[in-house]
This record gives structure tokens, sequence and C-alpha cells, in this order.
């Protein structure tokens, strides 16, 4: 199949279709969905309810919007992140000996605003922009950048390298974003929702997950 459509493992649900201020969730819900190529979704699904890291040591701060409490005073940023993001990355494409991937600001930037176009709503829509792209919300305001990728790189329990292919039931598509063999930058951005959720953007450039390609042999 030809190049730019979105990865045949995925799994439409209909769960993403819907505005995150309809659904009920419990205090510890994640959702996650990732991007192919070319602005074509591989739709995400609802994940075993992680655990996040702990916020920063010195006491939360709390944003004026609401009265809600966060550890970055409802910036979204944190002196950090850019470093947990990267090295969480990159981790994960040492698990599969693929070579790291370099910090990306012009991505960050264009994660960010994503991002921020979100904090009313929370919800998961794709930028449809040029890049590859994962997404992540989770209810609360202590999710970290190493939680995001680390539920995106548990996909690779699910994952069959021997035939490029997803457990029944199952999505991948964050996971070989992540290794994708030619993708070679990444810059991601966090924001606050007004109404206490995370929402987490990375893009990847070049972008990922073609059709009938090995995530580990593709070429640019």
């Amino acid at each position: 199949m030809a190049r730019g459509q979105p990865s045949s493992f995925s799994l439409y649900l209909l769960l993403l279709l819907l505005p995150v201020s309809s659904l009920a969730f419990s205090p510890d819900d994640v959702i996650l969905d990732a991007l192919s190529v070319a602005g074509q979704s591989t739709p995400g699904a609802s994940s075993p309810t992680p655990t996040p890291s702990s916020a920063a040591a010195s006491p939360p701060l709390r944003n004026p919007i609401d009265g809600l409490v966060s550890f970055t005073g409802g910036r979204g940023n944190y002196r950090t992140m850019a470093r947990e993001f990267l090295a969480a990355h990159n981790a994960a494409r040492a698990l599969v000996n693929e070579r790291p991937m370099v910090w990306d600001k012009q991505l960050a930037r264009t994660a960010k605003r994503w991002s921020e176009r979100r904090r009313s709503d929370c919800a998961i829509e794709h930028s449809q922009g040029p890049y590859g792209e994962n997404l992540f919300w989770g209810s609360g305001w202590n999710w970290r950048a190493a939680d995001a990728v680390g539920e995106w790189v548990r996909e690779r329990d699910h994952y069959n390298l021997t035939d490029n292919s997803c457990a029944a039931g199952r999505m991948c598509g964050h996971f070989t974003q992540i290794i994708w063999s030619s993708t070679l930058r990444v810059g991601c951005g966090r924001s606050e929702c007004f109404n206490g959720g995370v929402i987490i953007t990375c893009n990847y450039d070049p972008p990922g997950n073609y059709i009938g390609e090995n995530p580990l042999t593709a070429v640019p």
C-alpha cells in the first residue's frame, strides 16, 4: 500500500470522537492517540491506568483559573521537561538499537501551540500537520513528560516485530512512531486544561508509521 496511510494494525474507537467533557472518567484515566503521516490519524484507545510520577519536590502552585492546583502553576512547562521527553524517547529507541533522536525547538513550539489550543476542552484531536504526532490525555495535573512517553512505550508488549503487527484488540502506533528508524527529530508540548487534565503532544520529523514498512528498516 502507498505511503501516507494510517498503520494497518491500529483500531478506530468511537471514544476518541467524543469530547472529553462528555465522557465519564475515573480520576486517573488516560487517553492516547497516534498520528501516522500526512495528517492521517491512527486513532487511539484508553490504556491501563498508569501511576503518574511524583510532582516536583517544592509545594504546588495554585493556578488562579478555577482555583486548580498544579506544580507548574498552570504554565504546563517545567524546567527539566524537554530533557525528560528526549531521554524517555531515546531510552525506548535504545531498546531496539536505534540511533537517538535530537530535540527540535520548532517541533516543540508547534506541539506546545497545539496543546494550548486544547486547554478549553481537553479533546484528543490531531493538528493534521505535516509531522508524525502522538497525543496523551490524563486527568489531574501531575502527569509529567516521562509518564506520557512511558504509556506509549508500553505498547511494545503488544507489538510483533516479526510480522510488523499489533496484537488483536491492542494498539502499537505510538511505540512504532517512537522507534521509527528514519525519524530524527522530536519536540513536545505539555498544557494543563482548565478542567484539571493534562494534554501532551509530541511531533516527529520525518514522520513514521507508513503502511507496509518495518519501523526498524524504514528509510527517509
